[in-house]
């Protein structure tokens, strides 16, 4: 999110104590884990302190007041859209922490917030050799969700009275095994920083401890030990939590209210968020293209445009809104998109990827362009990418039903109202 990592531990005040590190991480420890290795869902515990603390995964609906947490404590971090693309990207990029009274969390207030960058190979290279942006981390860069990291990166974290505490929870979310091998990086920003890593017995031998300096933690098997002997309780899984619901719709915007919601969505999120320009976003191209709208439980969530081409079609414009990016509706809005597609015969697809996406669009097949040609516009650098797609074992040609062919877009297997009116005879008025 920022130049270097944030953290914020301390007193119950929320007095700095670090900004610019990276969080625990070592090898495990020879001697037999006292509990399971597991993973645990939203793990809590009782704090030392007294109450009870656990962690979660918000919905992406819900990372606005720890980023706005953020922004308070820390200053200058990564715009909202780009937490919300990596978080998108793989969850363990963001927890919550919580504060209750006892394990009923009925009770619960937010205590604060720890937020990672789950480094793939490529992006602990590019970390050690100084080519990381925080600010804006290219998603090729970061493992997927599903994926195991190479290394985890400590993004930010504002976790007053909890830093210690809450790493142990969530190294219990992620899962012990992984979370204890993994190496974990930072970089020491402030004078407050450097005096608590100088008390800290977690910062690897060897390591330069100044003010701009990077430094690796690693967890000794006495933190180990205490980590796994750990009490958890962890939560259920509240339908109520589920803000997003996975009831997706996905259909061709093939009426004035369609459009209508279609040019919402983009209107906020290419010239708000983006700050792209009217004419720029809004180019000559909306009425002479295909638009897949996706719905979360019947709201307006995400668009993307196709356009046709005599043998590559171009795939452009997705966009989903900050609240329904912790859903998978982007997913199903590409996904219908390239049925469609296909069902219409087309075996290539093209389109320019803002750099921050290349990994989403490689998850459909898409690669980036021998070619390689350098592509800026609307304030954006953008790869070219291709991809070939699976011939359908349907798709429409020459010889289709002629009535099949004159159905409405997309609705290629339901009656349509033109060959319902082949049930009139033929008067072939003037």
């Amino acid at each position: 999110m920022s130049s270097h990592l944030n953290v914020q531990e301390g007193a119950r005040s929320g007095n700095p104590l670090v900004q610019g590190t990276a969080w625990s991480g070592a090898p495990a420890s020879d001697s037999p884990p006292s509990v399971t290795s597991r993973k645990a869902f939203e793990p809590g515990a009782y704090a030392p302190d007294g109450g009870f603390v656990f962690v979660t995964n918000p919905p992406s609906a819900d990372l606005g007041p720890t980023y706005d947490m953020a922004v308070h404590e820390i200053g200058e971090v990564a715009p909202l859209p780009v937490v919300q693309s990596v978080y998108a990207h793989n969850r363990c990029a963001w927890w919550v922490i919580h504060r209750s009274s006892d394990e009923r969390r009925i009770d619960a207030g937010v205590a604060g917030f720890c937020a990672f960058l789950p480094l793939n190979a490529a992006g602990l290279a590019a970390l050690k050799d100084g080519t990381l942006d925080p600010l804006d981390p290219d998603l090729a860069l970061l493992a997927p969700e599903g994926e195991d990291p190479a290394a985890l990166y400590l993004w930010a974290t504002v976790a007053p009275g909890l830093w210690d505490f809450s790493g142990k929870l969530i190294a219990h979310a992620i899962g012990l095994d992984l979370y204890e091998r993994l190496p974990m990086y930072g970089r020491i920003g402030t004078p407050a920083g450097l005096e608590a890593l100088k008390r800290s017995s977690k910062v690897a031998p060897g390591c330069e401890l100044r003010i701009g300096a990077s430094f690796e933690i690693r967890l000794t098997p006495k933190h180990i030990e205490a980590q796994r002997a750990l009490r958890i309780y962890g939560g259920r899984r509240l339908q109520e939590r589920r803000v997003l619901s996975s009831r997706f719709q996905t259909l061709v915007a093939a009426t004035p209210d369609h459009l209508a919601k279609v040019f919402a969505i983009r209107a906020a999120v290419y010239m708000s968020e983006q700050e792209c320009p009217y004419d720029e976003e809004y180019d000559g191209n909306d009425f002479t293209c295909t638009h897949i709208l996706g719905l979360v439980e019947g709201q307006p969530a995400a668009v993307l445009r196709i356009r046709y081409f005599a043998d590559f079609v171009k795939i452009e414009r997705l966009a989903v809104l900050p609240r329904f990016r912790g859903s998978r509706i982007a997913f199903a809005v590409v996904e219908h998109a390239l049925n469609l597609v296909r069902r219409k015969g087309y075996r290539t697809a093209y389109g320019h990827a803002q750099k921050k996406v290349v990994a989403f669009w490689s998850r459909y097949g898409f690669r980036p362009m021998a070619k390689n040609t350098s592509l800026v516009f609307s304030d954006h650098e953008y790869v070219e990418m291709v991809a070939s797609l699976e011939p359908h074992n349907d798709r429409i040609t020459i010889h289709s039903d002629p009535y099949l062919i004159l159905r409405p877009e997309g609705q290629w297997d339901e009656e349509g109202v033109l060959e319902r009116s082949a049930a009139r005879p033929a008067t072939n008025p003037r």
